[in-house]
């Protein structure tokens, strides 16, 4: 697929839930993602991003690990233990800009989170997990 391609006529855009308390690393994300040509739901907090994730087909979740209230692990925990079977498959990446970085990968790892990464991330850097865990829709 040529660079910016969009999907197939008649396939709807895979959906994206962003879920971070900045709003300017939501941003950041979604610029960093514009090659995928994804649809964007946010949430400033795990607990939004709980009823964004149940009420809303999402088939990727990206979290930030500090929040108010609960982290990205607990949330990555709760999306595992959902009762929706399709909710708790989605794929989801957790990143932290926590200096004790494997005490939080083994957070989230315990969690059932799909992949992590550091805070400050790169645009290559991102797009090369998002497509490892997420892989382009099958024409």
């Amino acid at each position: 697929r040529p660079l910016g391609a969009r999907p197939a006529a008649g396939t709807a855009p895979q959906r994206v839930l962003l879920v971070d308390d900045s709003r300017s690393i939501r941003t950041l994300l979604k610029i960093y993602l514009m090659a995928r040509s994804f649809e964007f739901l946010e949430a400033e907090s795990a607990e939004e991003g709980l009823k964004v994730a149940e009420a809303e087909h999402v088939d990727l979740i990206l979290t930030d690990f500090h929040m108010d209230g609960m982290n990205g692990a607990d949330f990555a925990g709760q999306i595992r233990a959902s009762a929706n079977a399709r909710l708790s498959k989605v794929p989801i990446l957790m990143m932290t800009g926590d200096p004790n970085v494997a005490e939080v990968r083994a957070l989230g790892q315990k969690a059932g989170i799909s992949a992590f990464v550091r805070k400050p991330v790169s645009c290559a850097q991102l797009m090369t997990l998002v497509d490892t865990i997420l892989p382009l829709p099958r024409k």
